[in-house]
């Protein structure tokens, strides 16, 4: 269930003295994780939907542990922009919750920011939407990047709005505007998928509305 794989994931990174060894302890729990689903799936413990289950709890529980740290890490160096919001969400198979030990993350990162939002109270400010794309990155690397405890994952970004010609992060009212107003129905069917897995509560609702409507 996931509320119980990312409290075991929660107990296991807490430990961490600092960023990158908890980049490090992700990376070792995910491969220690992995195997005992298949170890428990291939004795027929599991069967193959309980199987894809445990992965995309695994994997969301991990995307809502590093987005945190990330955070906490971007904002030491950046500060935060005054109300603003982050969220991301799964696509494809995680977000209907049918992945396998292979399979990569799809995301849209959203995000969103008063009218009136100055730039970042860091001690290196950025302006919001530049914040948002920046920390995107740097969440993308957290997931993907090469420790000395291996890879995480994979991540596709390409189901964002515009796919590679878009920004990185997208802002909720530029996500809502696309989806009612370019959106391919091959989109809009990937969305039926879409489920928020990390980020701040009142955001998600707000996406998922978007999502319904």
């Amino acid at each position: 269930d996931d509320e119980r794989e990312a409290a075991r994931v929660e107990a296991y990174l807490r430990s961490a003295p600092d960023y990158e060894d908890a980049l490090n302890r992700a990376r070792d729990f995910a491969a220690e994780e992995k195997f005992l689903i298949g170890v428990r799936l291939l004795s027929g413990a599991l069967d193959a939907d309980m199987a894809a289950r445990g992965y995309s709890a695994l994997a969301r529980a991990l995307v809502a542990a590093l987005l945190e740290r990330t955070q906490a890490e971007f904002a030491a160096e950046h500060g935060t922009v005054a109300g603003g919001r982050v969220a991301v969400v799964g696509m494809g198979k995680l977000g209907s919750r049918e992945m396998t030990a292979a399979s990569d993350l799809d995301l849209i990162v959203i995000y969103d920011f008063p009218a009136d939002a100055a730039p970042s109270d860091g001690r290196r400010p950025l302006p919001p939407a530049l914040y948002y794309a920046r920390l995107t990155q740097r969440l993308v690397a957290a997931l993907t990047a090469p420790t000395k405890a291996g890879r995480l994952y994979d991540v596709d970004l390409r189901l964002r709005p515009s796919g590679r010609k878009g920004p990185l992060a997208t802002s909720l009212p530029a996500f809502a505007a696309y989806q009612r107003d370019e959106a391919e129905t091959w989109e809009h069917m990937a969305l039926t998928r879409a489920r928020v897995i990390a980020g701040d509560a009142s955001l998600a609702r707000d996406i998922e509305a978007v999502a319904r409507a």
